[in-house]
């Protein structure tokens, strides 16, 4: 079934994007989310007049990603966590606890958003974590991570 994107949907397409998906797909989650319409000759007329507004929305949400991007990019946070003698963590550094830190540096972050690097964040050590903003708009943030000092 073809159908035209009325929002962003992760791993299909962008709003106006005009995909090919099952049927089931577009009658049981995105029509009825209000994430598409059929592609339909009135319904492909009724997007391009609203495509403006689309594109004025889109450029807005490109402008404010910019803007998270240039406070997120080269940012440092160290985190302290329980560790054994050899470095390897007592669980691991999570999405949110680098959300946490974050959250008062850029407003508008998501902690699904944060990438942590594969396998996630198990030892002592410098990681590079990817957050993503906005359609392809990334940031880098470095995490430091240290032994919690017990005493």
């Amino acid at each position: 079934m073809k159908i035209v994107l009325l929002e962003d949907v992760e791993n299909l397409g962008y709003a106006g994007d005009i995909k090919e998906v099952k049927d089931g797909y577009a009658n049981n989650y995105l029509i009825p989310k209000g994430l598409a319409l059929a592609a339909t000759k009135s319904n492909l007329k009724l997007v391009e007049e609203k495509r403006r507004a689309i594109l004025r929305k889109i450029e807005k949400k490109i402008a404010q990603a910019n803007k998270i991007k240039e406070a997120l990019d080269g940012v440092e946070i160290e985190i302290k966590a329980r560790a054994g003698e050899k470095g390897k963590l007592f669980g691991s550094v999570t999405a949110n606890e680098i959300f946490e830190q974050l959250k008062d540096k850029a407003e508008g972050i998501d902690k699904k958003n944060i990438r942590l690097p594969e396998g996630g964040i198990r030892e002592v050590g410098e990681y590079t974590v990817e957050i993503a903003i906005y359609r392809d708009i990334k940031a880098s943030v470095k995490v430091k991570v240290s032994p919690l000092d017990e005493q």
